[in-house]
């Protein structure tokens, strides 16, 4: 019954899209064009339209795609973009520094790898790709956290129940706050053995042209090559191309690095 619904919803949403321009119809004209019930049309269109993947012209009274289905569709296409832009960056910074480079980005309350190059040492780090752990584990998350709106983190951080935290490290909330504000200070993240035990992991943030965090370039490998100046020098090489890859997207704000929402 709901695949009927969903599948009946898809297609409301198919014979409203735009050719070429901006397409209205009433709900007479979309029972009429796909063969369905004015009743079951007139049901799944309140329901798109209170979501917001569908709007009512108040003038006409005809429908049309609303600003959610805009809104996904942009997400979709920074992700796509974000992966293209980044990869040249990430190949330089890999061969800058020989460790293991990742690209990650936020779903939900998670971070996620969505592309790596693997270290050419023999000694490395190795994590798959759709890795997923929560905002506030790991450098490569723990950034993105960083630069979300404070009102978001707040959220984030107050759903977690930090009795039950997956970090080989206890962590606590009072923690991530303070760690929150060391990162914003910097510009960018590291953690040790948190994820994985006696590896380390450097996080810088990658913005979008509106201004928004939308993933980070982190370079990670073992502990006892992450110290010194080589820990000063891949930390700056690695806010180094995440700002790259930034202005490629079109970031120009960089005061906004340094604000707190």
């Amino acid at each position: 019954m709901l695949s009927g619904v969903i599948s009946k919803a898809i297609q409301i949403l198919d014979v409203l899209l735009p050719q070429g321009s901006e397409k209205e119809m009433s709900v007479t004209e979309i029972s009429r064009e796909l063969d369905m019930p004015v009743q079951s049309v007139h049901r799944i269109i309140g329901s798109l339209v209170s979501h917001g993947f569908v709007a009512q012209n108040a003038g006409t009274k005809k429908y049309k795609l609303g600003l959610s289905i805009m809104k996904y569709g942009f997400l979709m296409w920074d992700s796509l973009m974000l992966r293209s832009v980044a990869r040249p960056f990430m190949e330089e910074l890999c061969q800058r520094t020989k460790e293991t480079v990742y690209l990650a980005t936020r779903e939900n309350a998670e971070g996620v790898y969505i592309d790596s190059i693997d270290s050419p040492q023999l000694l490395k780090i190795s994590e798959p790709i759709g890795l997923r752990l929560p905002l506030f584990i790991g450098a490569s998350n723990r950034v993105i956290l960083a630069y979300l709106p404070k009102r978001t983190r707040d959220q984030l951080l107050s759903d977690v129940d930090w009795s039950a935290v997956p970090s080989l490290k206890p962590l606590t909330r009072a923690y991530i706050e303070s760690e929150l504000d060391l990162i914003r200070s910097q510009g960018f993240a590291i953690t040790t053995g948190e994820a994985t035990a006696d590896t380390t992991g450097i996080g810088a943030p990658i913005f979008s042209y509106d201004q928004t965090v939308i993933g980070s370039l982190n370079c990670a490998g073992p502990s006892v090559r992450f110290t010194g100046q080589h820990l000063e020098k891949f930390s700056a090489a690695t806010k180094k191309y995440a700002d790259l890859i930034s202005a490629e997207l079109g970031f120009r704000n960089r005061a906004r690095q340094q604000r707190q929402e």
